[in-house]
């Protein structure tokens, strides 16, 4: 809001406020005109006046305006003045200065701080190691559409028939395998065994045979890294 100069105070609401809160100076001893006069002449811009500010000094002048006129109307004797937090319109404009008291100091605050350098505050720790990239750095958003658009152009491909072949080993001829095998040697590969099978079917009765002799404590499977082949040894009761 613009600021006024009267011969005690500076500011429409500076004014207000030491009215109110200190009964420093009467409303009647305020003159509203050249309130309204210093106020129009500060928000004209040469084309015109501030709609925003223009709207904002007729709401604060209206409420200087009642208050102005409800001090200089007489009243009978028998009716006593009723005190200002009471009325609904003085309370209201009570509360705007407050809080424009409050913007005021916080504003003299950080002024404060400016001047005193409190600007910027240091960073004491080292600051965060970032993470590797995805390896995407030279990858720019065309490629990946374009590569996109590729996959989305492909037509799958029809779902081929299984074809179930038979097989003439058996689970109780693979686990007599095995056992001569640990019994001749100790140990064997099982990537050696999937080797040898011709098919799907031969990998699973393998597998299971593996599994029974584990079950009955003939032998046992041993790995030493990750992904790495197993090897089956004798158990205590081979």
């Amino acid at each position: 809001m613009a600021e006024i100069s009267l011969p005690v105070f500076e500011g429409p609401l500076d004014l207000l406020l030491h009215l109110i809160e200190r009964d420093d100076l009467d409303i009647t001893a305020v003159s509203l005109v050249s309130v309204t006069d210093q106020y129009l002449r500060a928000i004209h811009n040469g084309h015109g006046f501030d709609a925003a500010a223009l709207a904002e000094f007729v709401y604060v002048g209206a409420k200087l305006i009642y208050l102005k006129s409800r001090a200089l109307l007489p009243r009978p004797p028998e009716d006593e003045p009723a005190p200002f937090d009471d009325d609904d319109v003085g309370r209201e404009l009570v509360d705007m200065l407050r809080e424009y008291k409050r913007f005021t100091e916080v504003v003299i605050m950080l002024e404060q701080r400016q001047s005193a350098g409190l600007r910027n505050y240091t960073r004491m720790a080292p600051p965060a190691v970032a993470p590797p990239g995805p390896g995407l750095g030279k990858v720019s958003l065309e490629k990946l559409c374009a590569l996109m658009a590729e996959l989305l152009s492909r037509t799958p491909r029809e779902p081929q028939a299984m074809i179930v072949r038979d097989t003439g080993m058996t689970l109780s001829a693979r686990v007599a395998e095995f056992r001569e095998r640990l019994r001749r040697a100790g140990r064997f590969s099982f990537r050696k065994v999937v080797g040898e099978c011709r098919t799907r079917l031969d990998v699973v009765v393998s597998f299971m045979a593996i599994l029974e002799l584990l079950k009955t404590g003939e032998c046992d499977a041993r790995q030493t890294a990750n992904w790495g082949d197993i090897e089956v040894v004798a158990g205590v009761k081979a």
